[in-house]
C-alpha cells in the first residue's frame, strides 16, 4: 500500500516540476549565467530533497513507527504549499501551450503568423508571479491563522424543548488533531476559551488524533481541564481508529489503538458514546444525547455508526441530540430515517481549512465534496451544525476558515 502511494506522489511531483521548470527557465533567462545556473540547480536539488523526504517518512510507516512530528507536520506542509503554488502557476503554462497549439493549427490551415515570442514569454513569466500569491497566502495561514481560535455563537430552536432545558448552553469542539501540535500551549489557550463560555454541556465530535491514539498522551493534562456541570460527551472520528497508520490486516494494532482511545477518553473525564446514548434529567424532564461511531459516505471511511442502536432505551417524547462526526451521515440516514432527532452536531470537513467567509457569502473547495460543510443547516424540521474544527491536518494552517469553538443556546 505504502509503495503504491509513494509512487503516485513521486509521479505527481515530477510531472509538476518538469512542467513548471519551463516557466522558471524563461523567467531567469536574462539573469547572469552564474545566478541563473544556481537557481536552476537549486530547483532540482529541492525536488530531489523532496523525494528523499517522502521515502524517509514512508520508511517509518513501514517499520510501524510514527514519523518525527515536525517532519510530517511542517516540512510536509511546506512541500505541500510549494506543490500547490506550482500547480496554480502551471495553469498559465497550460494556457500558453493551448494557445501555441491553436496558433500552430491556425498557421497550418490559414497561413497566419504566430503571435510574437514576447507574448508567449509573458504567459510563462506570469506563471511564476501567479505562484507567489498562493505561496504567500498559504504561508500566512501557517504563521498567523493556525491557532486563531474563534468563538462562534448559534441559537438552536428545538421543537418541544422541555422548560428545564430552555436557555441551555452547549459548547461544541471537533477535529482537534493532536498529532499536529508541537506543544500543548495552543491547547491550553483553547481550553481557557472553552471554559470561559460557562457551558452546561460540552460536545466533542471526533478526530482527537491524526493517526494513532499515542498522539493524545502528551495532551491529557491540558484537555482534562475541560469540564461542564452536565458533562462532556464525545465520539470518534475517522482518524481515531488507527486506519491511517496500521495496515488493513493489522487487527491487533487496530484493537490496541481502539482500546487505548477509549482509555484516553476515560482519563479525560469525557463520556465516550459508542452507538449509545446518555439521558440528562432535570426537574423530571429529559434530554437524550446520542453518540454514534464514525459513518462516512465515501468508501474510504468507516461505516460503524448505528443510530438505531444508539436510540435503544430512549423514549419517543425525548428530545434527541445526535453527535455524528461526518455530516454525510445526516443526509444519508438522519434526514430520511430519524425524524425524531432534533439536531445533529458534526465536524470532519474543517471547511478544508481554506475559503472565504464574509457576511452573506461563504465559499470553500470543501463544498464540492460535502453538501453540508460548515455552519448551520436546516431541512424541514431537522437541523445540523458542522463545526470547522479546532486543529488542522495536512496543511499546517488556515486561510479564511478559522479554528472554531461553537457556543449554542437552546430555545
Amino acid at each position: 500500500m505504502y509503495l503504491k502511494f509513494i509512487l503516485i506522489v513521486i509521479s505527481c511531483i515530477l510531472i509538476v516540476d518538469f512542467y513548471y521548470y519551463r516557466a522558471l527557465k524563461q523567467f531567469v533567462i536574462k539573469l547572469k549565467p552564474t545566478l541563473k545556473n544556481t537557481i536552476k540547480v537549486s530547483y532540482w536539488l529541492f525536488t530531489l530533497a523532496t523525494l528523499i523526504f517522502m521515502f524517509y517518512v514512508v520508511s517509518f510507516f513501514v517499520n510501524k513507527e510514527p514519523a518525527p512530528k515536525f517532519a510530517r507536520v511542517y516540512i510536509f506542509g511546506v512541500i505541500l504549499i510549494i506543490l500547490v503554488s506550482k500547480l496554480i502557476g502551471s495553469l498559465f503554462i497550460i494556457i500558453h501551450d493551448i494557445k501555441g497549439l491553436f496558433n500552430y493549427l491556425k498557421r497550418k490551415l490559414a497561413q497566419n503568423e504566430l503571435p510574437s515570442k514576447t507574448r508567449r514569454q509573458f504567459l510563462k513569466n506570469t506563471a511564476i508571479i501567479a505562484s507567489a500569491l498562493p505561496f504567500g497566502t498559504l504561508m500566512f495561514g501557517v504563521v498567523k491563522s493556525a491557532f486563531d481560535f474563534t468563538i462562534r455563537k448559534q441559537q438552536l430552536n428545538i421543537p418541544n424543548l422541555p422548560n428545564s432545558f430552555k436557555g441551555l448552553k452547549i459548547v461544541q469542539i471537533s477535529d482537534i488533531h493532536l498529532g499536529s501540535f508541537m506543544s500543548d500551549e495552543p491547547i491550553k489557550e483553547a481550553v481557557k476559551m472553552i471554559l470561559a463560555q460557562n457551558a452546561d454541556i460540552i460536545f466533542f465530535t471526533g478526530d482527537l488524533v491524526n493517526e494513532i491514539t499515542e498522539e493524545a498522551l502528551p495532551f491529557i493534562d491540558a484537555l482534562k481541564e475541560i469540564k461542564a456541570p452536565l458533562g462532556v460527551y464525545s465520539i470518534l472520528g475517522n482518524h481515531d481508529y488507527g486506519d491511517y497508520f496500521y495496515q488493513k490486516d493489522d487487527i491487533d494494532g487496530k484493537k490496541h489503538n481502539y482500546k487505548l482511545m477509549q482509555a484516553v477518553h476515560q482519563q479525560l473525564g469525557w463520556k465516550l458514546l459508542l452507538n449509545e446514548h446518555h439521558i440528562i434529567e432535570k426537574d423530571n424532564e429529559r434530554l437524550a444525547v446520542l453518540g454514534v461511531e464514525n459513518w462516512g459516505k465515501l468508501e474510504r471511511f468507516p461505516k460503524l455508526g448505528d443510530i438505531k442502536k444508539a436510540k435503544q432505551g430512549t423514549k419517543k417524547e425525548d428530545v434527541k441530540l445526535l453527535l455524528s462526526h461526518d455530516p454525510s451521515h445526516w443526509e444519508a440516514h438522519v434526514i430520511p430515517n430519524h425524524k425524531d432527532i432534533a439536531a445533529t452536531f458534526s465536524g470532519h470537513t474543517h471547511g478544508m481549512q481554506f475559503g472565504i467567509e464574509i457576511p452573506g457569502f461563504k465559499w470553500s473547495p470543501s463544498k464540492y465534496l460535502y453538501k453540508y460543510w460548515a455552519g448551520h443547516y436546516t431541512k424541514g424540521t431537522q437541523q445540523i451544525y458542522v463545526n470547522r474544527g479546532l486543529g488542522f491536518l495536512g496543511y499546517p494552517g488556515r486561510v479564511g476558515i478559522l479554528p472554531e469553538i461553537t457556543v449554542f443556546t437552546l430555545r
